[in-house]
């Protein structure tokens, strides 16, 4: 059994050298071989050079694919997609399909054009085959640091490619021959079970379909908001505990039809892999499901028990070959590193175990999430108990007579509801903290030494520790150098500046999304705010808790529409608008939700601010339209920037003359490269070097402009895009010249925005 455990740790370290590129991985696997040939146990090392070369030959072989994919060219296909009932996703008059397609597995997307469409797609229960025309294309990569990494979630499902649906000529249903009659049938109660799920109380609804079929409503991350904040998250998925709880209700209702331990046995290893399909087949309940199998057939075939650390290997061995980014994946990572450490931890209190488990996971959580709540490891201990006891027991009693009983389920959902306010409420308690995101090598490095402390317990080493954490946020509080970064924000605008060691944190803009009447039957769930799931984490990342000024160049949405949501997200000092915005109805809707009281500027041509902007511009009150943006000016590392908002070009051509002697070497170009900004003579005037083109991909708008991009290329202005090269940033300080550097290498074709 030993050999099959260093087995599993190689297998481990090799993915997350070759899929995760964790150079510190490759050191650890050649310190692990090391330590594998001192001991000379001849089958421990023979396993382990077959699963290096057994398993590097086939990640290596799904890199290279996984490339060769990302490298495709968009083009317009037509083809039969295989979807199950339970891989429809309706959201207003839009929908998503997984598919199965002679391209491999698929997400697809595509539009409704009518009601009745709406409904007959609802109310599909069988496998169905659909005769499609759209565009193929790889999946977007993330174009911000902390933003939500779409190639990497769908490859670990086998998805590596998105088909846009142009065209559905036709759905047919497509029943399979007997063998497969059970798999379509478990997809084909997947999605009864949803449905009928729909006609229960709002609270059980949730978690009758988070816990007994591992399906998230768009309503869950809001509602989940205290379960989130103190990393209570893994409860609600399918894992272990659920895998437990099953058996034990299965072996229970075997007995009682008077089967022999074979033959429950036998019925096991054939329900479990139905409920792995049933339970939406998660990682954590891969795991757990396969644990569990190979223990039962071991005993079937050996009559002896199989030990708990041989099945753990083996199940991270076939997680891997079947997912080769489980180890980078925040589930697949809490989910084998608990239940290893479940399966090593001697015995101990409760209240102590927790603790270890808090400190174990602490540096994979900061790395995946960049956030830790003091009151985790009590939430922990308390909520556990009541989750097995209570709120499981409660969503089973619910969610099986509920349906015959307004009675069972109204009960059922007081319950759960009573639950779920008192740790909304407990989630909104002071002590959330804003750590920052590590490197992945300090990770590694905090993680093997919390471990060597678990195992040796010293004062010294717990100083080293404590001296190591203390670094690490000091560093990403504190850093010595200060950056402006253009955020991909999409058709919009939102510019971060940070001086060194966060003197001052400033954002100019936030950004927003503009929205557009629908009938009725269109309304669905409305996609999160920008600054939710792309500004915020990278705020979060790099240890920012509070913002010290945020600037709104005007009133146009795509500016400063977010505004509203960021000021219940984070708490700001100040906000800076342009004469005569700050009474507007609009603007001041927006302040409403705001954490704390930030206090409200307006600003005019000459104030200077104490992060080093300077307005100059509007020159007299206005109504904040495009022609009367806030514009800033100020120096960087020995860089002068402008940043504009949507100024048109009289308003460019009235700087200038107000400020003959101004230079720029960093302009943020008007209105997203329109022609109705970037005059050629301001241009020239000022001395432009670089420009900055702040768009959306695929934007109605046509933007950047034809017109503009001439003037460019004709004064020879180095430009960049946010649509082309995500997230640009320019770092300056810490005693170095100013560099830049663009999140994406090099931009992909099939994001290009319409100007180019």
């Amino acid at each position: 059994m030993r050999a099959l455990f260093f087995a599993a740790i190689s297998g481990g370290l090799l993915s997350s050298w070759l899929v995760g590129k964790q150079w510190l991985a490759a050191i650890l696997l050649l310190v692990w071989l090391a330590r594998l040939i001192c001991l000379k146990h001849r089958v421990s090392l023979i396993l382990n050079l077959l699963t290096l070369v057994v398993l590097g030959s086939w990640l290596s072989f799904q890199n290279a694919r996984f490339a060769q994919v990302q490298r495709e060219q968009p083009r317009t296909i037509s083809t039969i997609l295989t979807v199950q009932p339970d891989q429809i996703n309706v959201n207003g008059g839009q929908y998503q399909l997984i598919a199965d397609s002679p391209y491999g597995r698929l997400i697809s997307y595509g539009r409704l054009s009518n009601e009745p469409e709406k409904r007959r797609l609802e109310q599909l229960q069988l496998r169905t085959k659909w005769q499609v025309t759209g565009e193929l294309t790889p999946i977007p990569p993330p174009t911000n640091p902390g933003q939500f990494n779409a190639p990497n979630y769908y490859r670990s499902q086998g998805i590596q490619r998105q088909l846009t649906l142009s065209t559905v000529r036709q759905i047919l249903p497509a029943q399979r021959s007997t063998g497969w009659q059970l798999v379509d049938c478990v997809h084909h109660w997947r999605k009864q079970f949803s449905q009928a799920a729909e006609r229960l109380p709002k609270t059980l609804q949730l978690y009758a379909t988070s816990l007994l079929i591992g399906s998230r409503p768009s309503t869950f991350r809001a509602a989940m908001s205290g379960v989130q904040q103190l990393g209570l998250l893994y409860l609600f998925s399918l894992s272990g505990m659920h895998v437990i709880l099953l058996i034990g209700l299965l072996r229970w209702g075997l007995i009682r039809c008077h089967l022999s331990r074979p033959a429950i046995d036998c019925w096991l290893l054939g329900l479990l892999p139905c409920y792995l399909i049933l339970g939406g087949g998660a990682d954590s309940l891969k795991r757990a499901v396969v644990t569990v199998m190979l223990s039962i057939g071991w005993q079937l075939i050996t009559g002896k028990a199989q030990s708990a650390l041989a099945g753990w290997s083996v199940a991270l061995l076939l997680g891997i070959w079947q997912n080769p980014l489980v180890l980078m994946q925040l589930g697949g990572q809490l989910s084998y590193g608990l239940a290893l450490l479940l399966i090593l931890l001697p015995a101990m209190p409760a209240w102590r175990l927790a603790i270890w488990i808090q400190l174990l996971s602490l540096p994979v959580i900061l790395l995946a999430t960049s956030q830790w709540h003091l009151l985790t490891i009590m939430a922990s201990l308390l909520v556990a108990p009541i989750f097995t006891w209570v709120l499981l027991p409660l969503t089973l009693i619910g969610a099986s007579l509920g349906f015959v009983s307004t009675a069972i389920a109204t009960w059922c959902d007081w319950g759960l509801s009573l639950f779920q306010t008192g740790i909304n409420w407990v989630g909104t308690l002071p002590g959330l903290l804003t750590i920052g995101q590590p490197p992945a090598w300090l990770g590694w490095l905090i993680g093997l030494m919390t471990l060597w402390l678990l195992r040796r317990p010293t004062k010294r080493l717990a100083v080293k520790l404590a001296l190591v954490y203390a670094g690490m946020i000091i560093s990403l509080h504190w850093p010595w150098q200060g950056a402006i970064q253009f955020i991909d924000i999409g058709q919009g605008d939102s510019i971060l500046i940070r001086q060194p060691f966060n003197r001052s944190v400033s954002l100019i803009d936030t950004g927003g999304r503009l929205q557009f009447p629908r009938p009725g039957w269109q309304q669905g769930t409305t996609p999160r705010a920008r600054v939710e799931t792309i500004t915020l984490p990278l705020l979060h990342q790099l240890g920012i808790a509070k913002i010290d000024t945020i600037y709104l160049s005007h009133k146009d949405v795509d500016h400063m529409g977010d505004l509203g949501r960021l000021l219940q997200l984070i708490k700001v000092r100040q906000i800076v608008v342009p004469a005569g915005m700050a009474a507007l109805p609009k603007f001041q809707h927006l302040l409403r939700p705001a954490i704390g009281k930030p206090v409200v500027r307006e600003a005019l041509a000459g104030q200077r601010f104490a992060d080093g902007l300077m307005a100059v511009h509007p020159f007299k009150p206005g109504k904040a339209e495009n022609e009367d943006s806030l514009v800033l000016t100020g120096r960087f590392g020995g860089q002068r920037f402008m940043f504009t908002g949507d100024l048109d070009r009289a308003g460019e051509r009235a700087i200038v003359t107000r400020y003959p002697t101004l230079k720029v070497d960093v302009l943020k170009l008007g209105h997203h490269g329109s022609k109705t900004a970037s005059d050629p003579e301001a241009l020239q005037q000022l001395g432009v070097q670089r420009g900055i083109l702040s768009v959306g991909r695929h934007n109605r708008y046509g933007h950047p402009n034809a017109e503009t991009l001439t003037t460019l290329r004709t004064q020879h202005i180095q430009t960049y895009s946010t649509a082309l090269q995500g997230m640009i940033t320019y770092q300056f300080g810490g005693g170095q010249s100013g560099h830049w550097t663009t999140y994406l290498k090099e931009g992909n074709f099939y994001q290009r925005t319409a100007g180019h």
